[in-house]
């Protein structure tokens, strides 16, 4: 893993307090010891590391016995790239004040950088033990390990590390990358054992899925599908392929053959309740939907089918009630136009031609947003695409 050469911006990130809380203000009285330590914490600061070496080496040489003088040169040893010299320094500083938070987490970055691993692993749990709550000590350690080929043993302490830091990208990088790794040395592992079982094609169709290969997914859950024809969470997962692509008369008879293999399955009912009211049979999907109605009560997207279902059945106020309560619930980027467009028609039903206007404005303008957001806001708001959909749907049904 080539990923230490952009990790020295962690370790600066992490000093900068310490160097503030260690700098000595100037005073008549300052000694050599103190003067120099405040001189490398101002050069630090400013990213002059070469005079920081400098003044912090003058206060070990006037104070040899101080710990905290010996991390500070270690540290700037480290930004110099000497991760020889810092392991040296930050060691002086463990000797003299073993039980000190900091040292330990510093060499073990000092012997990351030295390749030497184990040793690595060693101070970073000392470092952990000493400050449970260090998040950089966590995301090192587990860095440490993916170095090492241990993603398995990765996971633990990156997990903790987005606990205690969930809005650093650092973290939540390498933890992505550690799930990412077990995830696919499992599925290499399962592909190893037995290419050809069903476990294997519906891992495959995941994948597919996850890159919205829509027909390659569907050709794998059948492949799942002819091995173990009795699987109902296959059909559940084809269903749902086949309905993103757009193939909802193939999407009804999967859920319907996953209902008969699972009967009274919530799931199923609420996706073929779905699907019956997009496509001209609300009676039947309101029955379906007010069987399970109560299992998905805090989901927006119930009471938007509600709403539909009722609209199109002729019940025009219960419609705009059901409507106006997805409205309120924060749906997500995608469900949110097609209520808005939704509500336009009941307020046009009803006479409400103020509120049909503004809620089809408010259609255009979420259409116009959701255009417009880009790939990294998607990903945070867990929202698909929807500039691939016709201006001639404009629900976005498909």
């Amino acid at each position: 893993m080539n990923r230490l050469k952009a990790l020295p911006v962690a370790i600066l990130r992490f000093t900068l307090p310490v160097l503030l809380a260690l700098s000595v203000p100037i005073s008549p009285a300052q000694s050599p010891f103190e003067e120099s330590l405040h001189k490398g914490s101002e050069a630090m600061q400013s990213g002059n590391f070469a005079d920081a070496e400098k003044w912090f080496k003058a206060a070990v040489a006037a104070h040899s016995e101080d710990p905290a003088a010996y991390m500070q040169l270690g540290i700037v040893e480290l930004r110099l790239g000497k991760p020889d010299e810092a392991a040296s320094a930050l060691n002086e500083s463990i000797r003299r004040a073993p039980q000190q938070p900091g040292p330990h987490m510093f060499l073990g970055i000092a012997y990351t950088q030295m390749h030497r691993l184990d040793e690595a692993a060693a101070s970073l749990r000392e470092e952990i033990a000493l400050d449970p709550k260090n998040a950089q000590a966590q995301m090192w350690l587990g860095v440490v390990e993916m170095q090492a080929g241990h993603a398995e043993l990765a996971t633990a302490p990156l997990d903790r590390a987005a606990e205690l830091a969930p809005d650093d990208l650092n973290i939540l990088e390498y933890r992505g990358k550690a799930h990412s790794d077990v995830a696919y040395a499992s599925y290499a592992r399962m592909a190893a054992i037995d290419p050809n079982s069903w476990h294997v094609h519906k891992v495959q169709a995941q994948m597919f899925a996850d890159q919205k290969l829509r027909k390659e997914a569907i050709a794998e859950y059948l492949e799942a599908i002819k091995i173990v024809p009795n699987n109902s969470d296959l059909y559940e997962e084809l269903g749902n392929e086949y309905r993103k692509d757009g193939s909802l008369e193939l999407a009804q008879k999967a859920f319907q053959k996953e209902l008969e293999l699972s009967p009274n399955n919530p799931i199923a009912m609420y996706n073929l309740a779905k699907i019956d009211i997009e496509t001209n049979d609300p009676e039947t999907g309101l029955q379906l939907l007010n069987q399970v109605i109560s299992t998905y009560e805090s989901v927006p997207a119930t009471y938007f089918y509600l709403g539909l279902g009722l609209f199109e059945t002729g019940k025009t106020p219960a419609a705009e009630a059901a409507l106006e309560k997805a409205r309120a619930m924060n749906p997500d980027a995608d469900l949110a136009p097609r209520i808005e467009y939704e509500l336009s028609r009941t307020y046009r039903k009803l006479g409400k031609t103020e509120e049909s206007n503004r809620a089809i404005h408010e259609f255009h303008r979420l259409k116009a947003l959701n255009i417009g957001i880009s790939p990294a806001a998607r990903l945070a708001n867990l929202t698909p695409a929807t500039t691939s959909q016709s201006t001639d749907d404009p629900q976005g049904k498909n």
